[in-house]
């Protein structure tokens, strides 16, 4: 028998190793797709946020850590947003990414107790104390005063913020915000009204039924990523029951009766489907606003700017540019690096 050749036996080595790293790369994929869903939705959201041109980066802040994305030149007018309840900054993700094209230095915390923000432990976790916690965060970035958007629960905080500190809100943008009593009270406020918590996250059949309710359009969540999301809810769980006991009230009524005192040029935007905060809230806020510019997008829900992007990002420019705020071109997105616990630039 002829023995192989030298370039035989490299050829049949290298297979193997390829064969090799095939079938780790696989276990590796089935181990996150089955078991250890981190596995897979960390870098994928890594290399997500990359391809945006988005910067993943934290800050320590009144003695605690910081977790934020941003997006956009370092020079640019600060724009901060805040998210919802029960998510966290990568909600904000698309939003800080066009505005950070368009000019904007944008920037999404992870706010107390959600994403990945511990819990501030010895605070009440109301809408004054997340108001003010905003505060600290945009004086930690080097953004004491900016453009300020928030949705459902982080509209409320933005309005609070609006009112107790004018002096930090160049302009207000409230996406189906919180915080007034509904003319309509829909099922959600229903079971809300009789105790129940209608975003209370445990199980994978929680999520799906969450995200029928806050979506028009339900998006298409990949089963790691899904796994992932309940997972990590229901780790915080018990925490989060917390919160929800502090900020009920001001979420179902705290701002009543003193948004006039809202300096700011302001925006309230809902969509005409949304079944958490009715889109009758509208007509509370513009009541007591009287200069406000509103929005009511048609068909879409909880989250406008899933369900209607375009529509969205269409009435906030029109707005900053009504407001004489609107930015000029498209800048180049900042290099995504990590720099935990560093100084902000």
């Amino acid at each position: 028998m002829t023995a192989a050749s030298p370039g035989r036996r490299a050829a049949r080595s290298a297979l193997r190793l390829s064969a090799g790293a095939t079938a780790l790369v696989a276990a590796a994929f089935a181990w996150g797709w089955w078991v250890q869903p981190s596995v897979i939705v960390v870098p994928l959201r890594a290399a997500m946020q990359w391809r945006m041109g988005i910067a993943s980066r934290s800050v320590d802040a009144g003695g605690h850590r910081w977790p934020y994305i941003e997006s956009g030149p370092a020079d640019g007018p600060p724009m901060v947003f805040l998210h919802g309840f029960g998510t966290s900054k990568d909600a904000m993700g698309m939003l800080v990414a066009e505005f950070g094209r368009r000019g904007w230095r944008a920037l999404a915390p992870d706010l107390p107790a959600f994403g990945e923000h511990a819990y501030h432990d010895g605070e009440r976790h109301d809408g004054a104390f997340y108001a003010r916690e905003a505060g600290t965060f945009m004086d930690a970035v080097g953004a004491p005063e900016a453009v300020v958007v928030g949705t459902s629960m982080g509209g409320a905080v933005a309005c609070e913020l609006a009112i107790e500190h004018p002096e930090r809100v160049r302009a207000l943008l409230m996406l189906s915000p919180a915080g007034v009593v509904p003319p309509v009270r829909n099922d959600f406020m229903r079971e809300v009204d009789a105790g129940g918590n209608p975003l209370d996250l445990a199980t994978e059949e929680d999520f799906d039924r969450i995200t029928r309710t806050v979506f028009a359009r339900p998006p298409q969540v990949p089963a790691p990523f899904r796994r992932w999301f309940t997972e990590e809810a229901r780790v915080r769980r018990p925490r989060t029951l917390e919160v929800v006991e502090a900020i009920k009230p001001f979420l179902m009524g705290g701002l009543q009766g003193r948004m006039g005192a809202v300096a700011a040029p302001t925006l309230v935007l809902y969509g005409t489907a949304d079944r958490v905060t009715d889109p009758s809230m509208l007509s509370v806020f513009a009541g007591e606003m009287h200069a406000a510019r509103t929005a009511l997008l048609a068909g879409s829900g909880h989250v406008p700017f899933s369900d209607d992007f375009p529509g969205t990002v269409r009435e906030m420019s029109g707005f900053l540019e009504w407001c004489g705020l609107a930015r000029q071109g498209r800048a180049t997105p900042a290099a995504p690096h990590h720099a935990d616990g560093a100084a902000p630039r």
